[in-house]
């Protein structure tokens, strides 16, 4: 396995490099009558609270099969907006931003492009290009314009505006219970990433905690994410229920296209347990665990029709989960978390995935992608967990559908199951559909509803967790509610407001949310039927690194053991994002 880990990462190395001798990366082609054209052709485009829902493709086709003569990197500053080149925000706060923060530097961008110089244009690619830069997390938005300089070639100008990169976070759960985070997610504008944590426990022995993480994009062009990171504040791939120490090393090679054709990743971490509650040795889980984790897949039917996207895509993954040392405690010899685990599976995808382009889902005002499209997996293979080496199969597809007037739907739908001696065992079914509105606009506000819908079904466990409502009700989390079927329903609504302060702008939201679990054993709870209703306003300053600041209330009138009636919580850092990845690493249809 160690050598099908290094064949992956060849594989990688390879791809990204030999694509990267195709272009001549030193080229700086800025002319004053190109630059003014650019910014004519932002002008006039919609405002910047304008929605927009168009495909992703659709600027790029009138130019298909031009050859690219050359890319040229254009910057945005803070004091600019990419939707509208004649709006100009010159203030103390932009002078001051522009001042502490490294623009991302054009080798940056360079490494982060998968189209070629002396190439035919591919709307597609060009399409996929364009997200895939605005998916960086220190990039807030790309665009790509294209320049006829003659009958049968063009020029592309690739424009970006950074967040502000700087950032930090607190969070608190008591007087003497907090954490204090600073990081830089483009360090030196060189698309790297450094941050440490700080956490600060009065019943914690240190006292003190911390961690530190590194982060690079696309080493030297490949494409491939490096991070390696240290934590003592049990924030890693933690298995136990203890606070872990670990170390790790990750490397990541998402399928950036369609018209890519290697994917892979890798992850190693050492993790242990450390006794900083002092708790008595005989309650104590005292462990250590090491994780070896790595896939690498290969895109079939790629050809030479740019508007063909049917695609197959054929991985493998192995993973080993291996404990040096057990806790103690009789009760937890048979806990699968304690246990060594080890699996192999195969996978193949067959997808064809587009995208729209439209705002005002998740963010305030930014480009956002939804996916649209089908993808069918494939999944097979075999585990060995407490004990038992099964085989293994599932399968899943997603189906995503775009109204051009601004709504849109995805249908979900899975099944998995292990076998042993020709007997089935932890078989797991779901299937589940969301679907936004089109943007309502009355008036100066802006509202978009959502409704989700889902059902699961578990059969014949063994070692596998059954369901919860975790997931399914937000902030709803008991200690221990376990079920063999589940229904759920969610309506919500957010108002995007024009409300501002300091660059901040707010969307309040009201959700109501329900559900039934046919709970096991049944003695839990006299009820199968659960509900509640949750509210209150995201804030986000789009030019920032940080993520979405949430302040939500909950109330819950079932009285179920671990959890509040009325509760309120404030959490900063929320990723609220619309996913848009053409595979992922093979793995077992999941339990939520």
């Amino acid at each position: 396995m160690r050598l099908f880990a290094l064949f992956v990462l060849i594989l990688t190395l390879s791809e990204g490099l030999l694509a990267q001798t195709d272009t001549t990366r030193n080229k700086k082609i800025m002319d004053n009558r190109l630059s003014k054209e650019v910014m004519k052709t932002i002008s006039r485009k919609p405002s910047p609270d304008a929605e927009i829902t168009i495909k992703s493709e659709a600027p790029f086709l009138p130019y298909e099969g031009k050859i690219i003569r050359h890319i040229i990197i254009n910057h945005i500053g803070f004091e600019r907006t990419m939707y509208d080149s004649t709006r100009s925000f010159r203030n103390a706060v932009t002078k001051v931003a522009n001042s502490l923060h490294s623009t991302t530097h054009e080798s940056v961008i360079r490494d982060n492009l998968f189209i070629r110089e002396n190439k035919p244009l591919n709307p597609y690619r060009i399409a996929d290009n364009e997200r895939y830069l605005r998916d960086l997390d220190f990039i807030l938005d790309s665009k790509i314009i294209v320049h006829r300089v003659g009958p049968d070639s063009v020029d592309l100008e690739i424009v970006t505006r950074d967040v502000f990169s700087l950032g930090g976070r607190v969070s608190t759960s008591g007087i003497d219970d907090y954490r204090i985070g600073l990081y830089d997610a483009n360090l030196f504008g060189m698309g790297q990433r450094l941050q440490t944590d700080f956490g600060f426990e009065g019943n914690r022995a240190p006292f003190v905690g911390f961690d530190v993480l590194y982060r690079k994009s696309s080493l030297g062009g490949t494409l491939i994410n490096a991070t390696a990171g240290y934590t003592q504040l049990d924030n890693a791939r933690s298995l136990g229920n203890e606070n872990e120490y670990a170390y790790f090393i990750r490397l990541d090679r998402p399928l950036v296209s369609p018209y890519s054709r290697l994917a892979g990743g890798l992850e190693v971490s050492r993790n242990w347990s450390r006794n900083v509650y002092q708790a008595p040795d005989s309650l104590f889980r005292n462990y250590r665990y090491n994780i070896e984790d790595v896939w690498g897949g290969y895109n079939f039917s790629i050809g030479n029709l740019a508007r063909n996207r049917d695609r197959h895509f054929v991985a493998l993954r192995y993973y080993r989960q291996h404990y040096s040392r057990q806790p103690i405690q009789p009760q937890e010899k048979l806990n699968p978390i304690y246990n060594d685990q080890k699996f192999v599976l195969g996978e193949m995808t067959f997808y064809n995935q587009n995208f729209y382009k439209t705002r005002y889902i998740y963010g305030f005002g930014r480009t956002e992608d939804v996916p649209y499209g089908k993808t069918v997996t494939v999944t097979t293979g075999w585990a060995k967990e407490m004990g038992m080496k099964r085989m293994y199969a599932g399968a899943s597809m997603v189906k995503g559908f775009v109204n051009k007037n601004g709504s849109f739907a995805t249908i979900t739908a899975g099944i998995g199951t292990f076998f042993t001696n020709r007997k089935s065992s932890d078989t797991f079914f779901y299937a589940d559909g969301t679907v936004y509105s089109k943007l309502y606009e009355p008036g100066k506000v802006k509202i978009r509803h959502l409704i989700q819908a889902g059902y699961a079904r578990s059969y014949n466990n063994v070692s596998r967790e059954l369901l919860t409502l975790n997931d399914e009700l937000t902030g709803f989390a008991p200690d221990s509610l376990y079920g063999s079927q589940r229904i759920s329903l969610r309506l919500e609504t957010t108002l995007f407001t024009n409300w501002k302060l300091v660059g901040f702008r707010f969307a309040p939201f009201l959700s109501l949310e329900n559900a039934l679990l046919k709970v096991v054993p049944e003695k839990q709870t006299s009820r199968d039927f659960f509900w509640g209703t949750t509210g209150g306003v995201r804030i986000r300053n789009e030019n920032l690194i940080f993520g979405t600041i949430e302040l939500r209330a909950f109330y819950f009138p079932t009285n179920v053991k671990g959890v509040n009636e009325f509760s309120f919580k404030v959490t900063t850092n929320v990723r609220l994002k619309y996913s848009g990845r053409f595979v992922n690493p093979p793995s077992f249809v999941q339990y939520n």
